[in-house]
């Protein structure tokens, strides 16, 4: 009997320490995001997937490192310019993406998980189409129903301007298709 009530206090006391609204980053996130900036950043995800009733997103190690090898390339190669990964070639995209920039001030993934999300107000839930995806194609992939994965990388540009990318699998933002 007290090894049962030992297992279920243990029990408790890690279920209070997990984050609610989902699992635990791992310490490797898989890129230069920190763990509590891909947690807190995942936490965001999933409060807003909550939001609209679509289901949480896990963390991925390995999505991260393919967002941070582009945000890498972006930083350095392209000289800290936005630019989604081509359709083909090296950098072929596999996976959905949003992408955030930012100067003079400090931004982390969770800065561009907000700047993402306001593009809400443009969401009518209606089925995407080439005249409205473009308004709110970056929340719409945060909360798009079929995903389950997220990675975030994030690289500082010469200029010491911020890019960050995030990569979603599988991908959203199907015209013809609403979010949720």
């Amino acid at each position: 009997m007290k090894n049962r009530i030992s297992f279920l206090f243990a029990l408790g006391l890690f279920l209070s320490l997990t984050p609610a609204m989902g699992q635990q980053v791992p310490k490797s996130t898989g890129s230069k995001v920190s763990q509590q900036d891909a947690q807190d950043a995942l936490n965001f995800h999933n409060k807003v997937r909550k939001d609209v009733g679509t289901p949480p997103l896990e963390w991925s190690p390995e999505i991260a490192k393919y967002a941070q090898a582009w945000a890498d390339h972006l930083a350095n190669d392209k000289g800290c310019q936005m630019e989604h990964r081509p359709n083909d070639g090296e950098w072929k995209r596999i996976y959905g993406e949003n992408i955030f920039w930012g100067s003079g001030a400090s931004y982390n993934a969770k800065d561009a998980s907000d700047s993402w999300y306001s593009e809400i107000k443009d969401y009518k839930h209606e089925v995407l189409n080439n005249s409205n995806w473009y308004a709110a194609g970056h929340y719409t992939q945060m909360v798009w129903r079929n995903t389950t994965k997220v990675g975030i990388g994030q690289a500082t540009c010469p200029n010491g301007a911020t890019i960050i990318v995030g990569n979603y699998d599988p991908p959203g933002n199907y015209l013809g298709e609403k979010a949720y």
